[in-house]
């Protein structure tokens, strides 16, 4: 009768914790963790029910139902290891379902046919204080699968073993007591292979009761149901994926591990298996020791550096490698760059002249104080021309959230007609080929107005200029021609290195709004000057098609 009892009590047990699992489903292993605790609580109870009955037919076929039920208890208490120590995708992997197959056909085979000589060599009914047993002599078939139970157990052991090391003993508490409630059912079922305390005797079921207290400890006392190693595994793998930078894992000299953000950067389906001189390669780096190095790839900046990979005894084991697109960053740095100098220099000699016309203006009178006048007048709209061009500078990268639809033929029409009329002695004609596409029309006419507008400033008294609009292959291509004295290479050479130097500096940020406009719509431009006019092309994507951000550097020739 106390067998009963501790098999009743432990039931019950066993029942509490599958609802207590069940409550807390949303966190990871808990539903696997209420599976395996509602079925122990089945194993345990038919098990009570097989020692009550008599000898005979129904005895057997309770005790073929508890035998397979061990089984598939095993099966869900692997599935409950890989989903608490993060590894739930395991469980719907064609390697889970490899290990289970002998575990399930060795249930089903005890259900059917319990008396298969393989799986047992012979069946005895006996009553001992606990009730009507069923011992066995274990067939081959039967050895194998007990083996092999034992071989589940090990590897979830060492499973748990690996995740706690790797967590540096955070869950030390929880895995410590779910590792000793399952190693005591383990010797459990040792005692009920060698007949121990006697033949028949349900030690492994009676064992679940002290590994159901320890299961109690880990959810009550350690907060397993709350804190568990899925969660920070789970999380490191979302963070791995879903980085903004990319990541590359490499040992030895080959890539093990990358994720998207690193195979979208370097162009590339599957790094894996990759050797690390090809990463090189496409970097444009020789050795480690090149780290940290910036690469340009498809118009873009990357800065990429390296960190060491250590296992719990800090040894290093690999490296992985950090990309980052810095291409932003870069062209924030250009901008301030060129900002600064233009405001530095032409600002201070600007008002330099300003200050001695005015010093002047205060000792000469006649004729002479009307043209010293009209020089100052022009230096003043030269700086405010800076200053306006500064502030567009600002609300160009201050552009539109989403890019629009919008007519392209509407959008040139009113650009080029507002500057036409505001230089009646300019020739301007127009030949517009389009129709809607997908872009930041603001940030679009800002270019436009800036190529066209230079062009009718700078080409003369009377100039003639000439704006083609093409819209072929899901880009608009933009052609703006003048017959003035051709764009200066002082003001070109600067915007293509990118960088403005107390020797190299445009004089105004006409085409720097150029160049950076075109490059934010993911477009490219090209300068080509001579002493007999200029012609600016440019083209930009349309965003429905448009893949990714390809800023190239503006190239001029003669």
């Amino acid at each position: 009768m106390s067998t009963t009892l501790i098999l009743l009590a432990t039931a019950v047990l066993l029942a509490a914790l599958a609802v207590i699992g069940w409550r807390n489903r949303e966190t990871p292993s808990a539903r696997a963790f209420a599976a395996l605790q509602s079925l122990a609580t089945v194993w345990v109870g038919m098990t009570v029910v097989g020692l009550q009955l008599s000898h005979g037919p129904l005895r057997l076929r309770v005790w073929a139902i508890v035998t397979g039920l061990s089984l598939l208890s095993t099966v869900l208490w692997l599935a409950f290891i890989l989903a608490y120590t993060g590894r739930s995708e395991w469980v719907q992997s064609g390697w889970f379902a490899a290990v289970a197959t002998p575990l399930v056909a060795g249930a089903v085979t005890y259900a059917v046919a319990p008396t298969w000589e393989p799986l047992v060599g012979g069946l005895t009914e006996a009553s001992i204080p606990a009730g009507t047993v069923i011992t066995s002599s274990v067939g081959p078939v039967g050895a194998a699968l007990g083996l092999y139970i034992y071989g589940v157990f090990f590897t979830g052991f060492v499973v748990v073993a690996k995740t706690v090391l790797e967590r540096d003993k955070l869950f030390l508490g929880q895995a410590s007591a779910l590792v000793l409630g399952t190693l005591v059912t383990v010797l459990g079922s040792m005692g009920s292979i060698v007949g121990f305390p006697v033949d028949g005797f349900p030690a492994t079921q009676v064992a679940l009761g002290p590994e159901s207290l320890l299961f109690g400890y880990a959810v009550f006392r350690t907060k397993f149901l709350d804190q568990v190693p899925a969660v920070a595994r789970i999380g490191e793998r979302a963070v791995f994926q879903d980085l903004d930078d990319g990541v590359v894992v490499v040992g030895d000299d080959t890539v093990l591990q990358a994720n998207p953000r690193a195979h979208a950067y370097l162009d590339a389906d599957d790094l894996a298996g990759t050797p690390l001189s090809a990463v090189f390669e496409e970097m444009g780096v020789d050795s480690l020791s090149d780290y940290p190095a910036r690469f340009q790839r498809r118009g873009r900046t990357y800065q990429a550096k390296v960190s060491s990979v250590t296992d719990w005894r800090d040894r290093e084991v690999g490296r992985t490698l950090v990309i980052r697109d810095v291409t932003q960053l870069v062209r924030r740095q250009e901008r301030l760059s060129v900002l600064n100098r233009i405001l530095r220099h032409n600002l201070r000699n600007d008002l330099n002249v300003i200050l001695g016309f005015a010093a002047q203006i205060e000792h000469e009178s006649g004729d002479d104080v009307a043209t010293l006048g009209e020089k100052v007048s022009r230096k003043a709209r030269s700086l405010s021309s800076i200053s306006e061009k500064a502030l567009e500078v600002e609300r160009m990268f201050d552009r539109e959230s989403e890019a629009r639809s919008v007519d392209v033929e509407s959008l040139v029409t009113d650009v080029v007609s507002s500057l036409a009329d505001q230089h009646p002695e300019a020739t301007v004609e127009t030949d517009v080929e389009g129709g809607e596409v997908q872009t930041y029309p603001r940030l679009f006419a800002v270019v436009l107005r800036e190529v066209v507008e230079n062009a009718l400033v700078h080409s003369g008294s009377a100039p003639s200029v000439t704006v083609d609009v093409s819209t072929t292959d899901h880009r608009v291509e933009l052609v703006v021609t003048d017959d003035g004295p051709g764009i200066p290479r002082a003001e070109l050479d600067p915007i293509q290195s990118g960088e403005e130097t107390p020797l190299s500096h445009a004089s105004s940020l006409g085409m720097w709004l150029v160049s950076w406009g075109t490059r934010s719509l993911g477009g490219t431009v090209d300068f080509r000057t001579s002493s007999e006019g200029s012609t600016v092309r440019i083209s930009v994507p349309d965003r429905r098609t448009f893949e990714t951000d390809v800023p190239v550097a503006p190239t001029e020739s003669a």
